[in-house]
């Protein structure tokens, strides 16, 4: 009987471990993500307050060129940045070194229609595949509105999902991750072995 008690209590100690290592994993990627995200935050709010950002359909060419180099700085800037660019209400494409593909309207991709559908905060990251070369990218996007609060466009900055897991933090090299034959639960340990009863 103390047997079966102490294999018991080992069990559901190891459950509870086990449970408060994934408690902290999910806090630790969770941090993460949103550390990750928060300077995005930052370049889609300053950047959709630039007036030249705002009005950019009824610019000339000239004073577009004026906002591409300001993304360009932007990109630079930061290596994360992948994709730095805004799409408008009348269909037109603000973004350096992209010619987009015949048929592209920024107007119906999933970084604009998340934008107009989370107004007046930036989307949280969205991933979506790329239109031409079908790459994983996350998307922060936020709408841009004119003095009155019409919307004029979405401004949005993107990340490779690559450049995404770069950063990632390599905190759990020294863990092991052990699913059942049949993945329905993740049992990571550090240095516990998993005692089936």
């Amino acid at each position: 009987m103390i047997c079966v008690l102490s294999i018991f209590q080992l069990y559901f100690s190891g459950m509870k471990t086990a449970r408060d290592f994934i408690r902290n994993v999910n806090n630790t990627v969770t941090s993460f993500i949103n550390g990750y995200f928060r300077k995005f935050y930052v370049v889609v709010d300053v950047l959709s307050s630039i007036p030249e950002v705002r009005y950019a359909p009824y610019l000339t060419d000239e004073e577009r060129r004026k906002v591409l180099e300001i993304y360009r700085i932007f990109q630079e800037a930061d290596r994360d940045i992948y994709y730095l660019y805004s799409g408008y209400e009348n269909g037109l494409l603000l973004i350096n070194d992209y010619e987009p593909a015949e048929g592209y309207d920024p107007r119906v991709r999933p970084w604009c229609r998340a934008a107009l559908e989370s107004r007046p905060k930036p989307t949280g990251g969205i991933p979506y595949r790329e239109f031409k070369t079908k790459e994983l990218l996350f998307s922060v996007s936020k709408v841009i509105t004119d003095d009155e609060g019409n919307v004029t466009g979405v401004i949005s900055v993107e990340t490779l999902l690559e450049r995404l897991l770069s950063n990632f933090p390599h905190s759990f090299d020294n863990h092991e991750t052990v699913t059942e034959p049949q993945p329905r639960k993740l049992f990571p340990f550090r240095g516990i072995g998993l005692l089936w009863c």
